[in-house]
This record gives C-alpha cells, sequence and structure tokens, in this order.
C-alpha cells in the first residue's frame, strides 16, 4: 500500500484512514513511528492498554545493544507477556 500525505506545519503528519486500518489501529490507540533506513519510517499499532510509557518501563534499556542481535529475543518475549503465546 502506498499513501502520500504532507507534512503540516509544526511537524504534524495525518495518517490516512486506509493506513490505520492497514495496521487495526482505532480511535484511542497508541502508534508508534520509528526511522528503519534513511527516509524510511515503521508505523506500529500498540497492543490496547500499553503506553509507549508503559513499553519503555516494561522493557528497560540498559547499557549499549546490538540491535540486530537482540531483535528476535525482544520479539519473543514481548509477544509471550502481552499475548500469552
Amino acid at each position: 500500500m502506498i499513501a502520500e500525505i504532507m507534512v503540516a506545519k509544526g511537524e504534524r503528519v495525518t495518517i490516512p484512514a486506509e493506513v490505520l486500518a492497514e495496521i487495526g489501529a482505532k480511535p484511542g490507540d497508541t502508534v508508534t513511528f520509528r526511522v528503519t533506513g534513511p527516509r524510511t519510517v515503521e508505523l506500529t499499532r500498540l497492543p490496547p492498554g500499553l503506553t509507549a510509557v508503559e513499553l519503555i518501563e516494561r522493557y528497560p534499556i540498559e547499557g549499549p545493544i546490538d540491535e540486530n542481535e537482540a531483535r528476535e529475543a525482544w520479539q519473543a518475549e514481548a509477544a509471550k507477556e502481552v499475548f500469552g503465546q
């Protein structure tokens, strides 16, 4: 899916409804933006009931990390805790 938007004054961005629908976001949900490369951003809907602050508190980063090395372990741990899998 490709959606084109223009950044408004004050660095505000309106996310198109079809993009929100694609990630299952509903009014009141929290979404995060993560820069994944030059001119590339990943948009993620957080699980209901968890805010970004709660996630950071639950999964603190302690010291330097190699993100590529740790990614699988973090995802598995988070999925197990959040979704009980």
